[in-house]
């Protein structure tokens, strides 16, 4: 399965123009703009924009994804940007973080009911937080949404149960102009 979602997203992104303009998530920005800097875990990471962000205001990040192409021009794009990222291409199912080692980790727009919550359980220090932005089944009915899988959908208020080991610091479901999502903050329990 890994590699044929490897091909999948490498032909995704090799079809695209490559960006040069730095598109960080505002709900991110809303949420990490006062943090202190510290160490910081993408998954799922993409085109990198949220880590490039998170690198650019003093963050060391480690940004995790399956496709190399993606990951290759989420390199240059941060180059463009004057951002070091530490850019790994791996499977989340085969991936297993340092323990306790990051004060940040985020995931937006993927949804991995298996992997992520060992992840993020494991990669998060104590008293550190999660920022998790999924599609919630809303957006599978959308009239303008590609999406319509529900196992890639989450079901409503399902998002703070995935991660037994966080506690809720904020979670809400918003049907926004483009997407239908729940948003969730987690801070790991000490």
């Amino acid at each position: 399965m890994a590699q044929a979602d490897r091909d999948r997203w490498d032909a995704k992104y090799a079809a695209r123009q490559a960006p040069e303009g730095l598109r960080p998530d505002e709900w991110l920005i809303d949420e990490a703009r006062d943090l202190a800097p510290g160490r910081a875990l993408e998954l799922a990471c993409g085109l990198g924009h949220n880590a490039i962000w998170l690198a650019s205001r003093g963050w060391q990040v480690d940004a995790l994804d399956i496709s190399p192409v993606g990951l290759g021009q989420a390199r240059d794009l941060a180059q463009i940007h004057g951002a070091q990222v530490n850019w790994i291409a791996a499977d989340l199912d085969d991936f297993v973080p340092v323990p306790e080692t990051y004060d940040l980790v985020i995931v937006f727009r993927f949804l991995d009911r298996h992997s992520l919550p060992r992840i993020v359980q494991e990669g998060l220090r104590p008293g550190a937080r999660l920022c998790f932005e999924s599609f919630t089944m809303a957006h599978t009915r959308r009239p303008d949404s590609h999406m319509r899988n529900p196992e890639f959908a989450l079901e409503s208020g399902e998002l703070p149960r995935l991660f037994p080991r966080l506690e809720a610091a904020s979670y809400s479901e918003c049907s926004l102009a483009d997407r239908d999502v729940a948003r969730f903050v987690g801070v790991k329990r000490p």
